[in-house]
């Protein structure tokens, strides 16, 4: 059955969802993944990124059109070379988008193979080695089957598994994009908001005469459930603990939406972030009404059915006028 939307109520009781996870990842702009450096080999001037653009890749295919050829190192962050090149060709057509290829493991590389090892696999986060064997290289060649686990929903759809830190988004039972994610932390935090619902814009210097900003407390929790995308926005959006990319809301405050820091682990709010690149053309796929399942690895989804995270509480060691 399809998830009710939630009303903006729930917005307001949960604006901080998204955004830089307090003392542990800056904001929008951070450092992000290291792999600049190689194992063993010597590298010339990273490339530079290609071009973003708001058109989603071609469609997932899963017969593979790269050369059928063995593996003669083991690829890893920094590798570069024809093999890398053919490494991302390939899980660009699995849906595995790494942007441009350009023969250079870089993060979107690492990210690719991290969800590749975890959903296809089937590695625990704590096996993913972020590496391509030769024989893994050899399973990548193999056609790649992963057909939706509710093929009964929306024509285009998104399943999150939070386990795996994978986001695969489905079009007419079709692989659309496999995209690594970043979920809630789990953790509690406190902190001053950039922004309240009352006094948007206010900081702790520009609220009304009279008026305090108090500190908000919290958990960065991602729900596991069955939702609907009902909201929108473009571009940077500003919250009250930082900005998000292109978000796209499906529980309250919680939202798909674009970070420069997408770790392996979770470390969100409660906002799955995806990379930046991906966030550029997802809300042309992901439209209003379509559905977002989340699997929490504890319960299907359905027995949840629309859970809310918890609500952000005012701190109690904040008791100033």
């Amino acid at each position: 059955m399809r998830a009710r939307t939630l009303s903006l109520v729930a917005l307001g009781l949960l604006l901080s969802a998204c955004g830089a996870n307090a003392g542990a990842d800056t904001l929008a702009g951070g450092a992000g993944l290291d792999e600049s450096t190689s194992t063993g080999t010597t590298l010339v001037e990273r490339p530079a990124d290609a071009p973003t653009t708001d058109a989603p890749p071609p469609e997932a295919t899963t017969t593979s059109t790269i050369p059928f050829a063995t593996l003669g190192r083991t690829l890893t962050a920094g590798s570069q070379g024809d093999d890398v090149l053919a490494l991302q060709q390939r899980l660009n057509e699995l849906g595995f988008d790494v942007k441009a290829p350009d023969g250079y493991w870089g993060p979107n590389t690492s990210r690719a193979v991290w969800s590749y090892q975890s959903l296809v696999l089937g590695l625990d986060r704590a096996d993913v080695t972020a590496e391509v064997t030769p024989e893994m290289w050899l399973q990548l060649q193999q056609p790649l089957h992963l057909p939706p686990r509710r093929p009964d929903a929306t024509g285009t759809h998104a399943e999150i598994f939070l386990p795996q830190q994978t986001m695969v988004v489905y079009e007419n039972d079709q692989v659309r994009l496999i995209t690594h994610v970043s979920s809630g932390s789990g953790e509690e935090w406190c902190a001053y908001p950039r922004n309240v619902p009352a006094y948007v814009g206010a900081t702790t210097t520009t609220l009304p005469k009279g008026k305090r900003l108090k500190r908000v407390c919290g958990s960065s929790v991602t729900p596991g459930g069955v939702f609907e995308v009902y909201r929108k926005e473009k571009d940077w959006w500003e919250i009250p603990l930082g900005k998000v990319y292109n978000p796209i809301y499906f529980n309250g405050g919680i939202a798909i939406h674009g970070y420069e820091d997408v770790p392996f682990r979770p470390a969100s709010h409660g906002c799955v972030r995806v990379p930046m690149h991906i966030a550029e053309y997802l809300p042309s796929l992901l439209k209003y009404r379509d559905q977002v399942f989340v699997w929490d690895g504890v319960k299907e989804p359905e027995e949840y059915g629309a859970q809310a995270a918890p609500p952000d509480k005012p701190d109690p060691s904040d008791t100033g006028d």
